[in-house]
């Protein structure tokens, strides 16, 4: 079992006062009219009182799915390492009760060299509980495969969407948890100093355009070139690679944590992306004027 690691601190330690929050947050996320069925997306992974409005309009596109399965990709914030460690644990826990791991899918993905990544990333690793609340209260029946992501080479990104991609299904959605840029003498990344919020959204859309382009390449290119601070750039990239000709991505929310607390001096960008399979035979459609 994993025990939640930041429940009382991220977001409430309380079963009630947690999932009325949730609830709250997913009732009031405004998406547009997507058809289609969901293949992946990406959320932020921030205390929820910063990330949860866009982490919120991500996962109200599950409830009333057909989703089975969430394989979860989160950045290795607290261990250095090459490839993907896959969870040892048999499930997973929040003050809003177990998720069960996906074992079959973990340990077939664990014979590949590039998914022998230390198990014990997950224990501590935020990128990935911050999701579940989230997951619990959309669909509280989905399984979870959890993955943490290290280093990868451009190429070990395909070689390991390709891993993963002989697990995929018409159930199962692939999540990538990321902030995006992280900008301040907090965070060692201050490539300007006036007009900070325009040049943010710019920096952030640079990188936005091209994930919703599913350019790769191009992104991680953008990425390094800028030095922007997106911290889930390799689960992003796992997710992209994966993505077949027929989805299309839209951006569900974008905002910075300097906006929420009117101080741009050290702020993270967050954003929410959806992908949807337009020939994936099933149509989510919600209808709501968008938020941001």
């Amino acid at each position: 079992m994993r025990i939640s690691t930041v429940a009382g601190s991220w977001y409430p330690g309380d079963r009630h006062t947690l999932r009325a929050l949730v609830d709250s947050l997913l009732q009031g996320a405004c998406v547009p009219d997507l058809q289609g069925r969901i293949f992946g997306l990406i959320a932020p992974h921030a205390g929820i009182q910063f990330s949860g409005e866009a982490a919120a309009c991500a996962y109200r596109l599950l409830r009333g799915s057909s989703v089975e399965r969430v394989i979860l990709i989160g950045p290795s914030h607290y261990q250095g390492f090459r490839g993907l460690a896959v969870s040892g644990v048999k499930a997973y826990e929040t003050p809003l009760g177990r998720i069960t791991v996906d074992r079959a899918g973990a340990d077939a993905l664990s014979e590949h060299a590039l998914f022998q990544g230390p198990r014990a990333a997950e224990i501590p690793e935020h990128s990935l509980e911050m999701h579940l609340p989230f997951l619990q209260a959309a669909a509280p029946d989905c399984k979870l495969l959890p993955l943490v992501a290290g280093h990868l080479t451009p190429e070990q990104c395909a070689e390991a969407a390709c891993v993963i991609a002989g697990l995929l299904d018409s159930r199962t959605v692939v999540a990538a948890s990321s902030d995006f840029t992280h900008y301040g003498r907090r965070f060692g990344y201050m490539p300007f100093y006036d007009n900070v919020r325009e040049n943010l959204r710019s920096l952030d859309t640079g990188a936005i355009d091209h994930i919703l382009a599913k350019d790769c390449n191009s992104f991680l290119r953008y990425s390094a070139e800028t030095g922007a601070t997106i911290c889930g750039a390799i689960p992003i990239a796992l997710l992209l690679n994966l993505l077949p000709q027929s989805c299309r991505g839209s951006l569900l929310s974008y905002y910075t944590s300097g906006d929420i607390l009117g101080d741009y001096s050290d702020t993270v960008s967050y954003a929410s992306i959806v992908f949807m399979d337009e020939q994936g035979g099933c149509v989510r459609s919600v209808h709501a004027p968008m938020n941001h």
